[in-house]
């Protein structure tokens, strides 16, 4: 991807170099250099980072929104996206929106088969508004500890995940199965880590009256630690019932501590 990145920019500054002042040139250019500057972000974007959990009242961490049997949990935040992500996505969003209006406003004006674009770069929007909209509430949301944080909580009777439109308490005894996946794969794009954990949805909690499917999916690699810590939490608590005894406090703490410090050194 750096190196995609690299090239790309290197197109856009020639196309703007010999447009000659012309506007097709120049939007073009600019154009391949946002996708330039994309590219160099996605590289430069570390797939893992080190991190720890951290001992925090659950109460804390619902705001009341749902009700949790246990009285404090190991908390791992989600990762914040970061100002150039989020900047990239609002970017995306705007050319891609305003890409869809002018096809529209083309087809409307006798050219019918600019409409076939439309599905398409309107599907695209959608999704790029999405993306923006979801990176702008993880970057405020975890800009500070005072408001409501998102991320996975783990406690001796159940797991909280905490998300931009819903929270879900999973007890130990609803989950099924914890199983590894990897995302799919995509040209230039690293496959990335997925837990699915195979729940009975009778037994989940989620606020609002949300809908609970029998598969819920935990991405670590959103998350602010390694996602092998996540796994030996998730996995490792599940199978051994005794284990799960000794979180909530400062010796479950220091297991959590020692899983961050073993992926670390991996």
């Amino acid at each position: 991807m750096l190196w995609l990145g690299v090239v790309l920019f290197a197109a856009a500054a020639a196309m703007i170099g010999f447009s000659g002042g012309a506007a097709g040139p120049l939007w073009s250019g600019a154009f391949v250099a946002l996708f330039g500057l994309t590219a160099l972000a996605v590289a430069a974007r570390r797939p893992f980072v080190e991190g720890r959990a951290r001992l925090v009242d659950a109460a804390t961490l619902t705001r009341g929104r749902i009700g949790s049997p246990d009285a404090r949990v190991h908390f791992v935040p989600e990762r914040r996206p970061g100002v150039v992500t989020l900047a990239l996505c609002v970017a995306w969003a705007i050319v891609l929106t305003a890409a869809t209006i002018v096809a529209v406003g083309i087809g409307l004006t006798g050219r019918p088969e600019a409409f076939l674009g439309v599905a398409v770069l309107a599907a695209t929007a959608a999704l790029f508004v999405y993306t923006a909209v979801r990176a702008a509430i993880t970057q405020y949301r975890s800009d500070s500890f005072g408001r409501r944080p998102m991320g996975l909580g783990i406690g001796h009777d159940g797991v909280l995940l905490m998300r931009v439109t819903e929270t879900l308490y999973v007890p130990w005894s609803a989950i099924r199965s914890v199983e590894p996946d990897m995302t799919e794969p995509r040209r230039g794009m690293d496959e990335l880590p997925l837990i699915r954990l195979r729940v009975d949805p009778s037994r989940v909690t989620a606020s609002d009256g949300m809908r609970v499917p029998a598969t819920v999916t935990v991405a670590p690699a959103m998350l602010k630690t390694h996602p092998q810590v996540v796994w030996s939490a998730l996995r490792g608590l599940h199978d051994s019932p005794a284990a799960r005894a000794a979180l909530g406090t400062p010796t479950g703490q220091r297991m959590f501590d020692e899983w961050c410090a073993s992926a670390a050194a991996d």
